[in-house]
């Protein structure tokens, strides 16, 4: 008889689609998936490095990973990775993360007065149309099985940037980013409201900053203003993804989880 901790958190023989999975953390949700027997396909726009992030991942674990370069900002490129995705495993996925992020081509002035519209609107066509897209192209094909869906926000989306830990360099997270991110708490709440007759769950991780050898001055600020006193390292998301995909959170639904050392606490 299986343990209670394999029926809660093993996933075999799920499909989970991971949008961005080539990124920072996107690598790790991956990477833990993998390890937990999920069939995992890599979505991300850099196909070369979605590729090379999904050999990693197979060796690493010896699970199975299927990648495809894709643009989560046309519905199309989406629909196309969906085909590929049951072609290959002949089975509609059962979970979907959305870790896709764009912050723009830079960092701009904190004066929100100063942000280029331009910005502004690339920052949400990827953050939280794309998003979107993601969710209906995905989450229709759930609609008879049933699935889990998690949505990548941040701390920016719970609360402002704080400028203070950037010094004197000029610049700030930007407000597109915090705007879009704060999209994302309300899409998840809406589609989990209504999806809950499809058997689909919908919640939001709000992960905090990933240490990725940032300036001295800026991990020292940073730092000192989080509870728990550092940076988040990548691979400290694994546990909360696994729990929001996984059995053990079946009775969570347009829930937030946020995982930021405390950086919201105070």
């Amino acid at each position: 008889m299986s343990s209670i901790v394999n029926k809660l958190f093993r996933m075999d023989g799920k499909v989970v689609v991971v949008n961005g999975g080539a990124g920072r953390i996107g690598k790790q949700f991956c990477l833990v998936l993998a390890d937990a027997g999920a069939k995992v396909v890599l979505l991300d726009l850099d196909g070369a490095r979605a590729s090379e992030v999904a050999a990693e991942v197979c060796h690493s674990s010896g699970g199975t990973v299927l990648a495809i370069e894709t643009d989560s900002t046309k519905k199309e490129s989406l629909e196309e990775a969906l085909e590929k995705t049951v072609a290959e495993f002949g089975t509609a996925p059962s979970g979907l993360v959305n870790s896709t992020q764009f912050r723009g081509t830079g960092f701009y002035g904190s004066d929100p007065a100063d942000h280029p519209i331009e910005a502004w609107n690339q920052v949400f066509a990827v953050n939280v149309s794309g998003v979107l897209l993601s969710c209906q192209v995905f989450g229709k094909a759930m609609f008879e099985s049933g699935g889990s869906i998690v949505n990548v926000s941040s701390t920016y989306g719970i609360v402002s940037a704080d400028p203070r830990i950037y010094g004197d360099s000029g610049v700030n997270s930007p407000i597109s980013y915090a705007g879009s991110k704060s999209a994302i708490l309300n899409m998840t709440r809406y589609l989990a409201v209504h999806w809950r007759e499809k058997n689909i769950r919908v919640n939001t991780l709000v992960p905090g900053g990933v240490f990725d050898n940032q300036g001295e001055e800026f991990v020292k600020n940073y730092s000192a203003r989080t509870p728990l006193g550092r940076m988040a390292n990548a691979d400290e998301y694994q546990g909360a993804i696994l729990f929001m995909l996984s059995s053990a959170s079946s009775y969570m639904t347009g829930a937030t989880v946020t995982v930021d050392g405390g950086w919201t606490a105070w």
